[in-house]
């Protein structure tokens, strides 16, 4: 519900801030006094229209902050994540709207910036206006059906039919798609099969490339590398020209350390290293010899290798330059073509598959408009019901369910509420509704009929009250009094018996300091809402008889 309302240089408003409370609100004032400022504050907030004109004169800035105290609609909490804002359990959500004299606006919702279409979306889903204004949300498309479905309880066979038409937009996204990838199926095919048809042959393998490179090297330098081997095998184990091995001189050098280590202690950390490299030159002189023996030159698997390199390197250069860039074009032509195989068997498929789709579409579409018509006249029976309770006694409201051209994501049925206002009249969607207080009493009754059900937690009632008296002033006070106890309403009204039913009663003045008008609000208790009562009742405020009129009214 709406806790508080805070509207800074709005046209004659300099500031107010206004609590409001769970139920019935009233808001009463003289003509002019700027009721419908609040209002048009309240939309602003919401997400309406702008304009510069609206600021108060000589300022460069109206703020307008609403807050709504949980429980929040499931709309208004998925809305709000959607856009990142997590709203933890029992917090209130907080709408800001700053329009600069510029024409500049900016809409925060709880302190973060947003657009005017998201505070707007989130606005919807929180208050409802009733009364001379654009947005009601029975203008909306769709809402006749919404509310339709709503007050019949419609719930398991709308989900039923949602699935029914997901099922059906999905097989028929994947007949096009497939329609799509058939137009070249045989071109592409032949051009993948020759592709794979390259790798396939050649099953390249995950470096290869460097074993390959590196085998090229040594079959091209295989005399050069024995050489170099065993001559090296022999400066280390057999020695050259009379010279001793490096082994035997390190072996020498060895018996001399030890000869020192004797005597100076301080060699023997080096006798054990000399013992290490000893022992590792003889090792790489075991290997030197085996390396010289094993290799030789091989001409024939020379030009083995470089033929195979050759032709991953070309490979490799087509798809993409390197080794890793082929073999993963390889997963991904093998991918391909598999998925065109399963695609062309699903050709031959889908359209079996998309006509039992249909037929299960059409006929949850079906059950669906035969309860939406069996509802229509219970619905219309049950707001004409109220209606007459709003002196509105040979109103009559028709659900008219006409078949749309074109199924959609709800159904397959256009909704709409035609209204006769008057005996003689035709029906007519009470969007051409001429008067402001019809307008109101009429969606005071469709929100009475579906009091349980409607989500949107705050209602706002403007001129509801408009040629009405007597009796049927105290029937519309005694429906919104009603109503209140399961949603917040406000409501603007210049009759005594609707303000005494309200929970809370705010007076909106007028006033001139100097040259400058100012609207103020006044919350009200008491003697002062007693006096506000006697003076709406055309009395004066201090006299006796109307006091005790007024008393009577709050009993």
């Amino acid at each position: 519900m709406l806790r508080r309302l805070t509207i800074q240089n709005l046209a004659t408003i300099e500031r107010i801030e206004i609590d409001f409370a769970p139920g019935l609100n009233a808001l009463t004032g003289e003509t002019g006094a700027g009721k419908s400022i609040l209002i048009e504050g309240l939309e602003l907030a919401l997400g309406d229209r702008a304009s510069a004109e609206t600021i108060r004169a000589g300022e460069k800035m109206a703020v307008i902050e609403a807050i709504f105290a949980p429980p929040l609609p499931r709309a208004t909490v998925t809305l709000a994540r959607d856009l990142g804002l997590e709203l933890a359990d029992g917090e209130p959500i907080e709408l800001r709207r700053e329009l600069a004299a510029s024409g500049r606006s900016r809409c925060f919702i709880n302190d973060q910036l947003v657009g005017v279409a998201d505070l707007k979306s989130l606005g919807e889903a929180l208050v409802d206006f009733h009364g001379q204004h654009e947005h009601q949300s029975l203008f909306r498309p769709d809402a006749a059906r919404i509310a339709l479905d709503d007050w019949a309880g419609h719930d398991s066979l709308l989900d039923a039919y949602r699935a029914a038409w997901d099922d059906e937009r999905r097989l028929r996204r994947r007949r096009a798609e497939l329609e799509e990838a058939a137009r070249d199926f045989d071109k592409r095919a032949e051009w993948l099969d020759f592709q794979l048809e390259e790798l396939d042959k050649l099953k390249p393998q995950a470096g290869e490339m460097t074993r390959l490179e590196q085998e090229e090297k040594r079959l091209a330098h295989a005399e050069a590398l024995g050489r170099a081997a065993g001559e090296a095998y022999g400066l280390l184990y057999e020695g050259a020209d009379e010279q001793a091995s490096a082994l035997a001189q390190l072996r020498e050098v060895r018996r001399r350390v030890a000869e020192l280590s004797e005597i100076e202690p301080e060699f023997a950390d080096s006798l054990a290293k000399l013992g290490d490299h000893e022992s590792g030159l003889e090792d790489l002189a075991y290997a030197l010899r085996d390396y010289r023996d094993r290799i030789e030159a091989d001409p024939q698997r020379l030009n083995e290798v470089i033929d195979r390199l050759e032709s991953i390197r070309r490979l490799a250069r087509k798809h993409g330059g390197g080794e890793a860039e082929m073999l993963a074009a390889w997963d991904n032509l093998r991918a391909e073509r598999e998925q065109m195989t399963r695609d062309d068997a699903d050709r031959r498929q889908i359209e079996a598959e998309l006509d039992r789709a249909n037929k299960r579409l059409v006929k949850a579409a079906e059950s669906l408009t035969a309860a939406r018509k069996s509802a229509a006249e219970k619905f219309g029976r049950s707001v004409e019901g109220s209606l007459r309770q709003l002196n509105m006694e040979k109103a009559r409201l028709a659900v008219t369910i006409e078949p749309l051209g074109e199924a959609g994501a709800d159904g397959a049925d256009r909704v709409e509420f035609l209204l006769a206002a008057n005996p003689g009249l035709p029906p007519a969607p009470l969007r051409r509704i001429g008067s402001g207080g019809e307008i109101s009493r009429v969606m005071l009754a469709i929100k009475s009929a579906m009091a349980g059900r409607d989500t949107i937690p705050t209602l706002v009632f403007d001129e509801i009250d408009a040629g009405v008296s007597g009796e049927a002033a105290r029937r519309v006070a005694a429906l919104l009094e009603k109503l209140s106890s399961s949603h917040q309403i406000l409501c603007i009204t210049h009759l005594a018996p609707i303000a005494a039913r309200a929970a809370s009663h705010v007076s909106v003045r007028k006033s001139i300091r100097g040259k400058s008008t100012f609207t103020e609000t006044i919350p009200l208790a008491n003697d002062e809402r007693i006096e506000e009562l006697a003076r709406m009742m055309g009395g004066d405020g201090n006299a006796k008889s109307a006091r005790d009129l007024a008393k009577q009214l709050m009993k």
